[in-house]
């Protein structure tokens, strides 16, 4: 018998195991070529991968399972399913708290996110001078800590010593009522984001194309036309950004209503509140499971308002999966 050794090359290729082991080996030596190609990437990136399973997504496992349990740090916990999520559900501070989230982010986005928009397409325009003025003027309030401006407002807008009191003579309860209080917690965060969001939308706005707007105007279209059939559709995934990016940072809320509207050391009371005081409120009672729950709660809601800005946005004629 005529052995695979001793066949023509040609003859030697279609020999069933001589097929199998030359696949086999030519695919190896791919894998190997691949692996060797991309070990440094993965090098790089395997720290951020440690640290991330380590100090992210164990630790939110972790209090996944502790929210469906009564543990109070020590001892062993306890087995309660969804009596934590039941209990928040049918709290009615929960529900206060989630209307003042909601509220806080819906109000100060409808003032912030358009009026960042204009202030930048201001700053583009040729016909106002003094961009490199006006530019870090308006981000300025991004250097100040979150802390040291909610401080400042809390002078402001004091009932009995409030610089805007005292300068108009009057006793307004800014933040002594709750109605008032929410409105000035607006203002503050308009006035501490603006500066940011103006960046983003300028940064947007350096990627049109200037031939545009440029035969636009040579048609006769005017500045409020060019913006809104040129610019604003153009800008559509900028706006989108800052709107999904600023309602995950309105969601996790804290430190603003509690600085500018609760005595120092404590929390606003659930008329101001956000939901993140319930997080801090159980966390401080020793009840980890209802902390843990109420946290998965607010991870639940900013999930809710992202898809639906998400689908408000195809539903308008937005696109995520192409470039407009």
């Amino acid at each position: 018998m005529t052995s695979v050794r001793g066949l023509h090359p040609r003859t030697r290729r279609q020999a069933p195991g001589g097929d199998a082991g030359a696949a086999a080996h030519t695919a190896g030596r791919r894998r190997r070529r691949v692996w060797g190609r991309y070990a440094t990437g993965y090098a790089f990136v395997l720290p951020f991968l440690v640290m991330f399973v380590l100090f992210w997504l164990y630790p939110n496992l972790k209090a996944l399972k502790l929210s469906f349990e009564q543990y109070s740090g020590y001892g062993n916990a306890t087995w309660v399913g969804f009596a934590n999520y039941r209990a928040f559900l049918s709290y009615p501070v929960f529900w206060t708290e989630l209307w003042n989230t909601l509220f806080y982010w819906v109000v100060h986005a409808v003032i912030l996110v358009p009026l960042a928009l204009i202030l930048a397409l201001l700053v583009r325009s040729p016909r106002v001078k003094g961009g490199r003025f006006w530019r870090p003027l308006i981000f300025l309030p991004q250097v100040f800590n979150i802390v040291v401006i909610s401080l400042t407002f809390k002078v402001l807008f004091s009932t009995n010593f409030g610089v805007i009191n005292s300068l108009f003579g009057t006793r307004v309860p800014w933040l002594d009522d709750p109605a008032l209080a929410r409105w000035v917690v607006v203002a503050l965060l308009v006035w501490e984001q603006l500066g940011f969001w103006f960046v983003v939308f300028l940064a947007g706005l350096s990627t049109l194309d200037p031939a545009l707007e440029e035969a636009a105007s040579i048609d006769g279209a005017g500045m409020i036309r060019r913006v809104w059939s040129i610019i604003l559709p153009a800008l559509r995934p900028v706006i989108l950004f800052a709107v999904v990016i600023d309602a995950i940072n309105s969601m996790a809320l804290y430190t603003e209503p509690n600085v500018l509207t609760a005595p120092s050391g404590q929390l606003a009371q659930p008329s101001v509140g956000t939901l993140s005081n319930l997080v801090v409120t159980t966390l401080e009672g020793g009840d980890f499971g209802r902390s843990a729950a109420a946290g998965w709660l607010l991870f639940v809601v900013t999930i809710v308002v992202s898809c639906g800005i998400f689908g408000l946005y195809k539903l308008t004629g937005g696109s995520l999966t192409r470039a407009e």
